[in-house]
């Protein structure tokens, strides 16, 4: 499908916008033979040790991480959460088959440039709709794929278990997404979605800690999914009219909310100096601001060097950075020479107003 497709994606006013997708996270450490590493991280207080500054991944909400060129099979699993106010939603997340570890959030998929994805959807026991729809899909967004690898019903896609086979060259490194494309509206905030990323490699096909093709290197990579939780779309079915209106009540990175620097969604650790890739993937159904502040309050500047999972023509230099519904930024940050904490957040923003949600500053924590 032609890259520059328009596709329908809900932004939360009563309304279904058509907006153009320009386009659409990965173990740093070099794989080309492995199948899959899961990542750990806390989701309040704690720490996770990022590796010496040979390079590591950080958080990404302890998801398996697939290299879809070995072979990969998902399946669809329901699971509970109890939300920071005490209510119980039920979603739907990807988890690979036979692995158990099924978080929201899905796993994250890697692909390196010139390699072959060989990934298969098992629908086996999966939870779903009744007709029309029923069924599910895997659908690459931002991607440049042929039809029939898209996972998009409306032009061919089975709805019932696939396999999707494809190829991406050097213009895609970067983040992307994955999500289920039968009724979007529903499945997506259902938590069916995850983060696609595709890998520069050598001359013998390992992964490079490249934030780019040709760019800069990293020692660290943290993958930040962005979403949002309406949790009246987690009941309602059909062509229900709570469809015609968007309402979340609770924002989330990697599956977690961090409603404070003390309760942070995310707490990683990296080694002083070293170059960490922070690779944000816009799920959420809102707008939202990236920002990295420290100790004090302080806002500490980062460089965006990829949008919408392309290579930017020279990279910017900011210490905010909005993200869309359906937009991915990579972006990289060096840490100073001593020991401290900053903390990187997303507040979400009213599509209506601008305001920011009660409650919708996410706070993650990056020590050093």
């Amino acid at each position: 499908m032609n890259l520059h497709r328009i596709e329908l994606i809900r932004l939360g006013l009563a309304t279904v916008v058509a907006v153009a997708v320009l386009s659409g996270t990965a173990d740093a450490r070099t794989r080309s033979g492995s199948t899959s590493t899961t990542t750990t991280s806390t989701t309040s207080g704690g720490g996770m040790g990022g590796g010496g500054m040979g390079g590591g991944m950080l958080g990404g909400g302890g998801v398996d991480v697939l290299n879809v060129a070995n072979g990969v099979t998902v399946v669809v699993q329901q699971i509970n959460k109890t939300m920071s106010d005490g209510r119980n939603v039920a979603f739907w997340v990807f988890c690979a088959q036979g692995g158990g570890n099924c978080r929201l959030g899905g796993p994250t998929l890697e692909l390196g440039v010139g390699q072959q994805s060989n990934l298969s959807l098992n629908m086996m026991m999966a939870p779903q709709e009744n007709p029309p729809y029923q069924g599910h899909t895997i659908h690459p967004h931002g991607l440049d794929v042929p039809q029939s690898e898209d996972g998009v019903p409306e032009t061919g896609a089975s709805v019932l278990g696939d396999n999707y086979r494809f190829t991406v060259d050097s213009r895609y490194v970067g983040s992307h997404m994955y999500h289920c494309h039968v009724h979007t509206v529903k499945h997506l905030e259902m938590g069916m979605y995850a983060a696609f990323i595709v890998k520069a490699v050598d001359g013998s096909g390992n992964f490079l800690n490249v934030i780019n093709q040709g760019g800069p290197s990293y020692n660290y990579e943290w993958n930040m999914v962005l979403s949002s939780v309406d949790p009246a779309y987690h009941t309602a079915v059909g062509d229900s009219t709570v469809f015609a209106d968007y309402n979340p009540r609770y924002f989330l990175i990697n599956g977690s909310e961090g409603l404070s620097t003390s309760a942070p969604a995310e707490t990683v650790t990296a080694a002083p100096s070293a170059n960490v890739a922070i690779r944000l993937v816009g799920i959420h159904s809102v707008n939202g601001t990236f920002e990295i502040k420290d100790a004090a309050g302080s806002s500490k500047s980062f460089t965006v060097h990829n949008k919408d999972g392309f290579k930017l023509p020279s990279p910017q230099t900011v210490t905010k950075l909005d993200i869309s519904p359906g937009q991915t930024a990579d972006v990289m940050v060096t840490l100073p020479s001593t020991t401290g904490s900053w903390y990187p957040r997303v507040t979400y923003k009213n599509l209506r107003n601008g305001g920011a949600y009660t409650n919708g500053t996410v706070y993650t924590r990056l020590n050093f």
